[in-house]
């Protein structure tokens, strides 16, 4: 039998069980190829498993009398291992691969991937992840994403301590290593990407990360990385802006906002506004702009509690510096640890809708220019809290920016809180450990590829995880993420030396009043 690790049971639609050989060992999530055993035919099946159990040979009566005991002078049985798996391919000799056009024969021969094997299931990309798993070990096959499946969108979804962290940061770290051809718009919300904390190495440690990464706090790390502070300045906020930052802003508040920044001057007119209201409460403002005084108290209170660290009295707005970064062939880190929830969704929200806004509008009046721009991933953390309903500026980015080279990363521990037509667009997923019941029945339900992966879900380890992404890979690939430390060692300091001996790609160079005047 050599290789031999089963043969076929019973296959019926997509599904195929077979029973291992005494000598076969598999594992939950293994690929396996299925082959002619007669010589019949030279077709190949590639399938997944996905469940797997043991049985006696005995008869249900004779089993339950042995297992208790009784009736003793039973004669001899032996046991067998059933493994259930899904079939995602078919070769026809040496032809191309495509999507199984029928299912394999009873007694046909399930065998371990060879070499020849991998090249077919094209598991490789720019974007490295980890290493396929193989059997009850890893094995050194490097799975990958390519460049060009951020347009169609991402989840990196696990519950607490399965490695979403770990994994963000080997993918950012990819995106960064890839010179200016992709970069990632990465927020913060716990600020541990820079240094890894616990995990002991971040961003910052890349050897990349001097040319490639730009970080934005409210402090200046002790990492050396380029820093700037983050700063929206209440001078570069117009009545129509506030729709982006502000909770529940009405149009009435727009129109009375109008009115008092025609009265009190363009430029400081929220930083008069508020003195005004401190000191006089809302009497204060109706005498100087007329109003409805319900109106007038909301709109104040809204601005009152803009926090003085990110919005201060100036006219300098730092999402210009994010965007010539970015364009520039630079990732961007923004640390908004440390903050209030509401002050959080305040910077995420316009941060990201002026730098797709700038990617759309180039895409809509200088094609040529665009073209130029490199892709652009957002990574978004507590993404569940950003998505559960459409209409928002994240929603609209999975929903309508693909065509604009911009992808967003919703990592989550709750993907079933995601509102499922936002769900069904993101095309690639990063599946990690994920023990609740109910989101692991919303990933196999909208995920393609998991209809019969619910028990394989759940016997994911730490820094295991299922990756799919249409319509380059055709299955779900089980892989062992990289450990980021691992990842800096084996594969960054090697991909350094290669880079450095590479073109560069050609990058926008854009003037910081051009981006303040068309889009901020």
């Amino acid at each position: 039998m050599g290789n031999e690790l089963g043969k076929v049971r019973e296959s019926h639609g997509d599904q195929v069980s077979f029973v291992t050989v005494e000598e076969g060992r598999v594992s939950y999530g293994q690929i396996v190829k299925i082959c002619s055993g007669d010589g019949r035919s030279s077709k190949v099946f590639y399938s997944r498993i996905t469940n797997a159990g043991s049985r006696s040979t005995l008869e249900e009566v004779h089993e339950l009398q042995d297992l208790r005991g009784s009736m003793r002078t039973v004669g001899p049985y032996s046991q067998y291992r059933y493994v259930e798996s899904v079939l995602f391919l078919e070769r026809e000799g040496s032809g191309d691969v495509r999507t199984p056009t029928l299912n394999p024969e009873y007694g046909w021969a399930v065998k371990p991937l060879e070499e020849a094997d991998y090249s077919v299931l094209k598991l490789q990309g720019d974007l490295k992840l980890g290493c396929l798993r193989a059997g009850l070990s890893d094995g050194r096959r490097t799975v990958g994403l390519d460049v060009e499946c951020i347009p169609r969108m991402m989840a990196t979804v696990g519950q607490i301590g399965s490695g979403k962290t770990n994994a963000e940061l080997v993918l950012n770290s990819a995106l960064i290593a890839t010179g200016g051809k992709a970069v990632g718009l990465i927020f913060d919300f716990a600020g541990e990407l820079l240094t890894g904390k616990a995990i002991g190495k971040g961003l910052a440690d890349s050897p990349f990360a001097e040319d490639g990464l730009v970080y934005f706090g409210l402090e200046n790390p002790e990492k050396p990385v380029s820093y700037a502070p983050i700063q929206i300045g209440l001078r570069r906020l117009s009545p129509k802006k506030l729709y982006f930052l502000l909770p529940d802003f009405s149009q009435p508040q727009e129109h009375y906002a109008l009115k008092l920044r025609s009265k009190l001057g363009s430029e400081d007119w929220i930083s008069k506004a508020i003195g005004i209201y401190e000191n006089e409460d809302v009497n204060g403002l109706l005498n100087i702009a007329d109003g409805q005084r319900n109106v007038a108290g909301a709109l104040l209170r809204k601005l009152c509690s803009l926090d003085e660290r990110v919005f201060p009295d100036v006219d300098h707005d730092f999402t210009a510096d994010i965007i010539r970064a970015l364009t520039g062939g630079r990732s961007v880190l923004v640390d908004i640890s440390g903050l209030r929830e509401g002050t959080q969704k305040q910077i995420v929200t316009w941060v990201a809708g002026c730098v797709v806004r700038y990617y759309r509008d180039l895409w809509r009046t200088d094609y040529e220019a665009w073209k130029h721009l490199p892709y652009l991933l957002i990574t978004l953390e507590e993404a569940h809290k950003f998505l559960e309903e459409k209409g928002t500026i994240f929603s609209d980015i999975a929903l309508t920016y693909r065509k604009y080279k911009v992808g967003l990363n919703a990592v989550t521990p709750r993907p079933s809180s995601i509102n499922r037509d936002v769900f069904a667009e993101l095309w690639t997923k990063i599946i990690l450990k994920t023990n609740l019941k109910d989101d692991r029945q919303y990933l196999a339900e909208n995920t393609p590829y998991l209809e019969y992966s619910d028990v394989e879900l759940k016997m994911l380890d730490v820094g295991e995880a299922l990756v799919v992404s249409q319509p380059r890979i055709h299955f779900a690939v089980p892989i062992r993420v990289y450990g980021y430390k691992e990842y800096l060692e084996e594969h960054l300091e090697k991909a350094a030396e290669q880079l450095r001996d590479l073109k560069p790609p050609r990058r926008l160079e854009i003037k910081r009043s051009e981006i303040e005047e068309n889009v901020l």
